[in-house]
């Protein structure tokens, strides 16, 4: 150990390789080191740590509970530094900073769109790429470094690696054919849609809103009768007038006109969907900063401009 108290990348891509081998001579062989030069960097870094991170026998060796949560730490921090490298060599290279977004099928009707062009205007040199793809594969694609922010209704990952930001709560509301007879209300009752046709999405897409759905339907006393499944906001908008179908969706789906389709308010619920943005904890690049900081200032001036 260093004499400023301090501990080395080394020993963690050290602890990290024997925490996968659980054998110093397979880890050692591996990192191109001698094992007893490796036993010396280990007990070096137990020392730093001032606990166990092993158990050793002769014939084995086990992470401590203390050695499992320092092993995912010590992955966690040697991915932050390869990304961070890799990041400053393609800025280096290409003169420009990157931002990759993800977004569910709904980001659309947040103004995400808008928002997009008002940081490329003001950010000319950061090349932006968007996404769509489910919130649970945003978690993922997330830890992977596939892109760097993701529009997403919760459940969110829980733990440390990750930090959601809420970005508003929505009621829902039934989308119904135009010529329902219920359209004719400026409120329609949940239960009274006990009765009807379901147009759907998988809950795999949207899991929060899904269960959302499903509670609010529970609520008024019945499930709903799902007769077409669509991962598209657009195709279930066209399906409703023609399928003689209905459905419920966040406040926000309202705002996109389409023939044959009307939007009504809830009585009966109180159930609310949030969004937000997910992102991963430990990464401070300053495009992610920058975009979020221009989500905020826009979605306080639409705010207080529909208030």
């Amino acid at each position: 150990m260093s004499r400023n108290g301090d501990t080395t990348l080394n020993q963690l891509r050290y602890f990290a390789a024997l925490a996968d081998d659980l054998h110093f001579g397979n880890a050692a062989a591996r990192l191109g080191i001698s094992q007893p030069a490796l036993t010396r960097q280990i007990q070096s870094l137990e020392r730093f740590v001032g606990a166990p991170l092993l158990t050793r026998t002769q014939r084995s060796v086990a992470l401590t509970p203390a050695g499992v949560v320092f092993a995912n730490r010590t992955r966690e921090t040697l991915r932050h530094h390869e990304r961070s490298i890799e990041t400053a060599r393609n800025i280096a290279e290409r003169g420009e900073e990157r931002l990759s977004i993800g977004f569910e099928s709904c980001a659309p009707f947040h103004d995400f769109p808008e928002v997009v062009l008002r940081f490329l205007k003001r950010y000319p040199k950061v090349r932006v790429s968007s996404y769509e793809m489910p919130g649970p594969e945003q978690a993922e694609a997330l830890s992977r470094h596939r892109i760097d922010i993701g529009f997403v209704h919760p459940p969110v990952p829980d733990g440390a690696q990750f930090a959601f930001e809420p970005v508003l709560d929505e009621p829902f509301v039934a989308a119904l054919p135009a010529a329902h007879s219920l359209a004719k209300k400026k409120r329609v009752a949940v239960r009274d849609l006990g009765a009807e046709r379901f147009v759907l999405f998988p809950r795999a897409l949207a899991p929060g809103c899904y269960d959302a759905v499903q509670r609010i339907c529970g609520a008024a006393g019945f499930a709903p009768d799902v007769v077409h499944e669509s991962n598209g906001i657009a195709l279930s908008l066209k399906l409703i007038p023609v399928l003689g179908a209905v459905t419920l969706f966040p406040r926000c789906v309202a705002r996109q006109a389409d023939a044959g389709v009307v939007f009504r308010e809830l009585r009966g619920s109180v159930t609310t969907v949030t969004c937000g943005f997910l992102r991963r904890q430990a990464d401070a690049a300053l495009p992610v900063e920058q975009f979020l900081r221009m989500w905020r200032s826009y979605a306080s001036r639409v705010s207080i401009a529909h208030s």
